[in-house]
């Protein structure tokens, strides 16, 4: 009982002695910090251990700070016990995440089928299915080659601009840099060379090892049968396990939640769908929001690219795909779509169109930087409280740092790593701070 009362006694003694205490002796603090001590003495009756209460809410708050932070360190240390097995087990169980994912982000848009074409549920699934497969079709015959031609055009580009840009920049008397420097980088730069079918051959093992986390477990029985053309159809296949496997969750969907009610005991099933209903709109409201989101920005940024392409910089037309496209893909990470997207606008304006004089640059780059906070001023006011949710809504760093985590599990662990990051939040908003805050409120 002594050195807790000394321990706490040191904390409020050096944080409240020089803010409240400084006309009076130390001894007069003293006493009256040991008053202000709630610490209950143990009870020798029945042989219980002491429960120390700690009344100062800063002091409270370190504590249980430490103790948090102890308990996140022992169970990163438990998974990196068990890395291997969690991560066979993610690959194994990788088509049916993909599934499940899948099938909780399209389940309410059959819901809306349903209702505005009066569809069974079967019926609105295949509709629905044949949408995508549409969506699938126009994005491999249109969009993908779009992209790469306009980024192989980028990369020529870069390529034939950069060694007369570093010769103007070793020209400066004011920079100084080695010319010798800047002569092997200019031969650096003209002997790279893509090889686009050594890139494309490359690919082949990716798409396999993504394919062969859902089929790890027949991976001895179908061994040495596919060659790098089976590769690619084993990745197909894992997409068609993938669609089917989802094709019955969504089914099924509102099948679940009865099935779950049921599974609940009755003294707790109010407080648990309660935390439920807040995880769904967190995670779906996150899912569903985000991708709708990232989507809008990559359009925004890709039409708006395009007609100024038309009013003043030709170069910006030809890469308003590319650009809106990475807008779009880096616009899952909240606010980094309309960053990714201005920075290589800037670069081409700057690199590209040497005959044009530099007033137009800079009345172009000027556009360029309006364009990126007209799209992010949106972003930020419009679409992401109306369409995620202030309730739904992962800090960007959250959102990086799950990403980077669940990297380290495989494919399995990605997809499940910003679900997974929805739900802790919640459950550590609903079960530490929300109880912290009232019992400071008393």
């Amino acid at each position: 009982m002594i050195p807790e009362v000394f321990f706490l006694l040191e904390f409020r003694f050096v944080r409240v002695y020089n803010n409240n205490y400084r006309h009076r002796s130390i001894a007069d603090v003293i006493l009256t910090e040991i008053t202000a001590l709630d610490v209950t003495p143990p009870c020798h009756e029945d042989n219980t251990m002491s429960e120390l209460k700690i009344s100062d809410p800063f002091l409270r708050r370190i504590v249980y700070a430490v103790g948090v932070m102890g308990v996140i360190t022992f169970g990163f240390y438990t998974v990196s016990l068990l890395k291997s097995t969690v991560v066979f087990v993610l690959n194994v169980l990788a088509p049916f995440i993909a599934a499940l994912l899948m099938a909780y982000i399209l389940a309410p848009v059959v819901i809306i089928l349903q209702h505005q074409l009066r569809l069974g549920r079967i019926m609105g699934t295949l509709a629905l299915y044949m949408l995508i497969c549409l969506a699938v079709f126009l994005l491999l015959a249109f969009l993908i080659p779009k992209i790469l031609s306009e980024f192989i055009r980028l990369f020529n580009t870069l390529k034939a601009v950069m060694p007369s840009l570093l010769a103007k920049l070793s020209q400066n008397e004011y920079l100084q840099i080695d010319k010798e420097l800047i002569l092997l980088i200019q031969e650096k730069i003209k002997a790279i060379e893509i090889d686009y079918e050594k890139l494309a051959a490359s690919l082949i093992p990716g798409l396999k090892k993504i394919a062969s986390g859902g089929f790890e477990a027949i991976e001895f029985a179908g061994k040495g049968i596919f060659t790098s053309v089976g590769s690619v159809v084993s990745f197909f296949s894992f997409l068609t396990l993938v669609g089917i496997i989802a094709f019955y969750f969504i089914a099924d969907w509102e099948k679940i939640s009865p099935m779950i009610r049921k599974m609940i005991p009755p003294g707790h099933r109010d407080k648990i769908f309660a935390v439920m209903a807040k995880i769904d709109i967190a995670v779906g409201g996150f899912l569903r929001g985000q991708l709708t989101v990232s989507a809008i920005v990559g359009i925004l940024f890709a039409v708006g690219l395009f007609f100024m392409g038309f009013v003043g910089f030709p170069a910006l037309r030809n890469y308003c795909v590319l650009i809106g496209t990475a807008a779009a893909v880096g616009g899952f990470i909240p606010y980094l779509g309309p960053l990714i997207g201005v920075m290589p606008a800037i670069l081409i304006v700057l690199l590209t169109g040497g005959g044009m004089p530099w007033t137009t640059k800079i009345i172009t780059l000027g556009g360029v930087l309006l364009l990126f906070c007209v799209i992010q001023a949106i972003e930020g006011f419009v679409l992401q409280p109306r369409i995620v949710g202030k309730g739904a809504g992962l800090h960007p760093l959250a959102v990086m740092l799950a990403l980077i985590f669940g990297a380290q599990f495989g494919i399995g662990g990605m997809m499940i790593a910003v679900p997974a990051a929805s739900i802790l939040r919640v459950l550590i908003h609903e079960f530490y701070w929300l109880p912290l805050e009232r019992r400071e409120a008393r």
